[in-house]
């Protein structure tokens, strides 16, 4: 039995024979289902399908939300999309877990008009959020909050590795702080630079880019271990990152609360915040959370520049500070379920932060929903300036 076939077997067992979709012919597989299948992963496995136990019990075959919650089920096992599906099965799991508080399973999937969303500003027809809290009128997406900025630079060396023709191990060395749109930005220009660099007849060792100063690579041939280091800043990274929230304006409602959901898990996420997870005492994860949603939230409250000259696409009349009030709050989610110490349980931290200058503000009912799941909940009222 392949990984593949060991997670139509996992995934059958708690929904059905018949509900896995994906071919399972193929050897390759994305972390999770890999560690599915490795003994010593055993403590993911089963949190893993003690999640799989709870969604299907929140979402038993006679709901309708049921087919909606299978199609991130099966889309888990795709090598590419796998994150954005993980991320979603550990948002309905945590988030439907006070039952008792609930009239009913969150609703999987809600398509409105794009005119309730700034998404009438990018020529769109229709919008679909991930999830809806019927009982609070809240709808959400879900994120992925992902290693930007490494994902670019591994793809640099990968690209430059294979036109090359070299099997060297590689790693990058920059502030973690920095801004992943510099990489973007200069992505084709720095994978010429490092395949120029590096002298395959001569062994090189370290590459320094003239492109990106703070940025450079060593280089490591034949066995051995290799190891980097960077400098990092917790308020800086949130002043270079929180752009991240603009990429999502098409999910910010124009009618109704809307918040973004960013899952953060270790084999897809920053290493620092990666580390914040297993090291719940570094507290650098809660300062990073709170400076980027307030720079958000607070620093353009007052900006009445039209957002056409500042976001790419967006051709909506709204100004800055008419954007960033259409997102009601971020919430926060570390799942660490990998080194998961009781199975059985949750696994998951929330950290939730709400916009007080928001023009539909989450209900104090749904503030208080966020708390009985033991999120942390901070509104910035007297941090508002």
């Amino acid at each position: 039995m392949n990984a593949l076939e060991n997670y139509k077997s996992t995934l059958e067992k708690y929904f059905g024979v018949g509900t896995s979709t994906f071919p399972t012919t193929c050897e390759t597989a994305n972390n999770v289902i890999g560690a599915l299948h490795n003994s010593q992963f055993d403590a993911f496995r089963t949190a893993f399908e003690r999640r799989l136990e709870r969604l299907a019990a929140y979402y038993p075959l006679a709901n309708p939300n049921r087919k909606a919650l299978l199609v991130s089920a099966n889309e888990i096992a795709n090598q590419t999309n796998w994150q954005g599906a993980y991320a979603e099965m550990v948002a309905f799991d945590f988030l439907n877990s006070n039952q008792d508080y609930l009239p009913g399973s969150i609703h999987i999937s809600k398509t409105v008009p794009a005119r309730e969303t700034l998404a009438s500003g990018l020529g769109m027809q229709n919008v679909n959020f991930d999830g809806y809290f019927d009982e609070f009128n809240v709808c959400f997406d879900v994120k992925v909050l992902q290693d930007k900025s490494r994902q670019i630079l591994d793809g640099i060396i990968n690209e430059a590795k294979t036109a090359l023709g070299i099997d060297v191990s590689m790693s990058p060395e920059y502030p973690l702080d920095l801004d992943y749109e510099l990489f973007q930005r200069h992505r084709q220009n720095l994978l010429a630079e490092l395949k120029c660099a590096i002298n395959s007849r001569k062994q090189t060792k370290f590459v320094k880019s003239t492109i990106i100063p703070e940025l450079s690579y060593r280089i490591m041939w034949g066995s051995g271990v290799l190891s980097a280091i960077g400098t990092y800043d917790t308020y800086l990274h949130a002043k270079n990152h929180h752009g991240l929230l603009f990429a999502h304006i098409k999910k910010f409602s124009k009618n109704s609360p809307s918040i973004i959901v960013f899952v953060v898990f270790p084999w897809f996420s920053e290493s620092l915040l990666s580390l914040g997870i297993s090291q719940p005492d570094f507290h650098n994860n809660e300062i990073f959370y709170r400076a980027f949603c307030r720079r958000f939230f607070c620093q353009y409250a007052k900006d009445s520049s039209l957002a056409t000259a500042f976001l790419k696409s967006f051709t909506g009349t709204e100004t800055i500070s008419e954007v960033t009030d259409k997102l009601s709050g971020v919430l926060f989610l570390e799942d660490n379920s990998i080194l998961s110490s009781d199975p059985d349980l949750q696994n998951v931290n929330g950290f939730a932060y709400l916009n007080p200058n928001a023009a539909h503000k989450a209900s104090r009912g749904f503030r208080g929903y966020l708390s009985s799941l033991g999120i942390s909940v901070d509104d910035f009222d007297h941090d508002n300036y």
